[in-house]
Order: C-alpha cells, then sequence, then structure tokens
C-alpha cells in the first residue's frame, strides 16, 4: 500500500511539474505581448519621434524595473508582517514614498529627453493603459476566455 501511494505521489509531482512548466511560457509570452502592446500604447499617446523614442525607451524600461524591484520588496514586507499591522501600514508608506523618491528622480531623466508636456503624458498614458488592461482583463474573465 505504501509503495503505490509513492508512486502515485511520485507521477502527481511529475504531471503538476510538467504543468507549471507548460503555464510558465504562456505567461512569460503573454507578458511580453503586453509590453510590446504597451510601449506601442505609449509611444502613440506621447507621439515620440524615432529619436526621442531611441532615448527614452532604454531610460524607461530601467525605470520600470526598479519601480517592479520596489514593489517586490513591499509585498514580500506585507506577507512577513501579515499579522502585524502597524508594522505593514509603516511599510507601506516606506516603500510609496521610495517609490515617489524614484518617480521624482526619473522625471530629471525623462526632462533630459522629452518636453514636460510629455511627461504629463506618459503618467496618464501609464495610468489609461492599466486600466484598459484591467477592464479587457476583467472581460476576459466574465465571457471565459
Amino acid at each position: 500500500m505504501r509503495r503505490i501511494l509513492t508512486i502515485i505521489l511520485f507521477f502527481i509531482s511529475l504531471t503538476s511539474s510538467s504543468l507549471i512548466a507548460q503555464t510558465q511560457p504562456n505567461n512569460v509570452k503573454r507578458a511580453k505581448q503586453i509590453e510590446a502592446i504597451k510601449i506601442g500604447f505609449i509611444t502613440r499617446r506621447l507621439e515620440l519621434t524615432p529619436e526621442e523614442s531611441q532615448k527614452f525607451w532604454p531610460v524607461y524600461n530601467q525605470f520600470q524595473l526598479d519601480q517592479n524591484q520596489i514593489i517586490q520588496q513591499k509585498r514580500k514586507a506585507r506577507l512577513q508582517n501579515a499579522n502585524n499591522p502597524d508594522q505593514m501600514i509603516d511599510d507601506d508608506f516606506y516603500y510609496d514614498t521610495k517609490i515617489l523618491e524614484l518617480k521624482k528622480s526619473y522625471r530629471k531623466e525623462f526632462s533630459k529627453i522629452i518636453s514636460p508636456e510629455k511627461i504629463k503624458s506618459l503618467y496618464t498614458a501609464e495610468r489609461d493603459f492599466r486600466e484598459e488592461l484591467i477592464k479587457q482583463l476583467k472581460n476576459r474573465g466574465e465571457n471565459g476566455n
């Protein structure tokens, strides 16, 4: 009986590992598709020239990496302090402040490449893209796709 149970558990772990492995490439592929759509969306909204695009996107991509790193740290801190609401609130303020400081820092970098009007449009375009993405994902979920 113990041997049968071991064999069953082995096969379950094999199949679940392969399912996870199959799902992850789809998630990576989908994330890349979303990123490509976002790049097009922002480029159109900002009306970036080819010269601006060439300079803007490497800086913006680094900004996104830096921001995502802070967001991951914030999520990790929230998980670690799930049972300590006071610490969780303090951590939220701390990481939100770090994100604000990062945005201020990159605003200076962006201003070397694009106009203040385009920087303002960037923040609006990011928000609009997020809202549209959420709406599309919600509609997909409701339609069962």
